[in-house]
C-alpha cells in the first residue's frame, strides 16, 4: 500500500473547488442560538454538496431536509454525546471511502456522529454518504430520512458512482452482524465484508479506517428475538434500555492513516 491515489486528476478538481468556496466557510465567529447554528449547517452543507461533481439529490438527498436533520445531529454530537474527534484534520480531500466499526444497535448514533464530524469539523466539510443496508433503508421513516440526509443502498454500483463523482463514502464492513452482538462482546469486531476493498481496488481512492468508541454503550443489546423480527420484517429487532432515546455517552471517533489499494479487484487480491 503506497501513498500514490489513483484518480488525481478528479481530487485536483476537488481542490480547486474548496479553494473557490474558502471565502463562504471562512465565516465571522457562529451566531448563537438555533437560528445561528442552523445557518452554519445550512452553509457547510451546501459548500460540501458543491464537493460533488454529480448531484447526490438522484440517490434522494435533499438540501432543504438534510438542513434540518443535521440541525438534530449536530445538537446531539455537540451538547448530548458531546462527541470528540481525532485525526479528522488529517481526512484526504476528494473522494474517500470511511470503513468504520458499527456498534449502535437501535439507531445508527455510530454512523451519524461521523457523518455530522465531517460536515462540521472537516476543513472544508464534507457530505459523507452512508451505505446502508437495503431492508431499512425502505422503512417508512427512517428510510426515507436517511436518503434524505445523503445515505444510500449499499450496493457496490451506487458506492462506485459515488466515489466517481468526488463523494465521502462510509461503510460498516461487519454489517448487520454487528447489530447482533451481545454488551458482553462489545467491540470484538466480527467478520468484515469485502465490498469494500473491491470498490476501493476498482476506484482507487484512498481508505480511511475509523474507530468509534461510545456506540456500544449508548444502547447496549439485551435480545435480538427471532419472532420480533418477523413481526417487524427487518433483519435486525434489538431490544435495549434506551430504545427510544441512547444513552448520553461521550464518543470518540479517531480517523486513522488513509490507506491506497493498488491492483485489479480479483477475488485473491480483495481476500488479501
Amino acid at each position: 500500500m503506497n501513498a500514490n491515489p489513483a484518480g488525481q486528476s478528479v481530487r485536483a478538481d476537488q481542490d480547486e473547488t474548496a479553494r473557490e468556496l474558502a471565502p463562504e466557510i471562512a465565516q465571522p465567529p457562529r451566531r448563537r442560538g438555533l437560528r445561528g447554528l442552523f445557518s452554519e449547517v445550512r452553509r457547510r452543507l451546501s459548500c460540501a454538496r458543491a464537493l460533488e461533481s454529480l448531484p447526490p439529490e438522484r440517490y434522494g438527498f435533499s438540501v432543504a431536509s438534510a438542513t434540518w436533520l443535521f440541525l438534530i445531529t449536530t445538537v446531539i454530537y455537540r451538547w448530548y454525546f458531546r462527541t470528540q474527534c481525532f485525526g479528522l484534520e488529517d481526512l484526504p480531500r476528494g473522494p474517500v471511502l470511511l470503513v468504520a466499526n458499527h456498534g449502535s444497535h437501535a439507531l445508527a448514533w455510530d454512523g451519524a456522529n461521523i457523518v455530522t464530524a465531517c460536515l462540521l469539523d472537516a476543513e472544508p466539510p464534507r457530505l459523507v454518504h452512508g451505505m446502508a443496508e437495503h431492508r431499512l433503508m425502505e422503512l417508512p421513516v427512517l428510510g426515507r430520512a436517511a436518503r434524505r440526509i445523503g445515505a444510500v443502498d449499499g450496493t457496490r454500483p451506487s458506492c462506485i458512482s459515488l466515489l466517481n463523482a468526488g463523494a465521502a463514502v462510509l461503510a460498516f464492513p461487519e454489517g448487520i452482524r454487528a447489530l447482533t452482538r451481545g454488551f458482553r462482546r462489545r467491540y470484538q469486531l466480527g467478520q468484515f465484508g469485502r465490498g469494500f476493498a473491491h470498490v476501493a481496488l476498482a476506484t482507487g481512492v484512498p481508505v480511511v479506517p475509523v474507530a468509534v468508541i461510545g456506540a456500544e454503550e449508548e444502547a447496549p443489546l439485551i435480545a435480538n428475538p427471532g419472532w420480533l423480527r418477523r413481526l417487524m420484517r427487518t433483519p435486525v429487532a434489538p431490544i435495549t434500555p434506551s430504545v427510544v432515546m441512547p444513552l448520553p455517552v461521550r464518543y470518540r471517533i479517531h480517523f486513522g492513516t488513509p490507506l491506497w489499494l493498488h491492483g485489479p479487484p480479483t477475488p485473491d487480491r480483495v481476500g488479501r
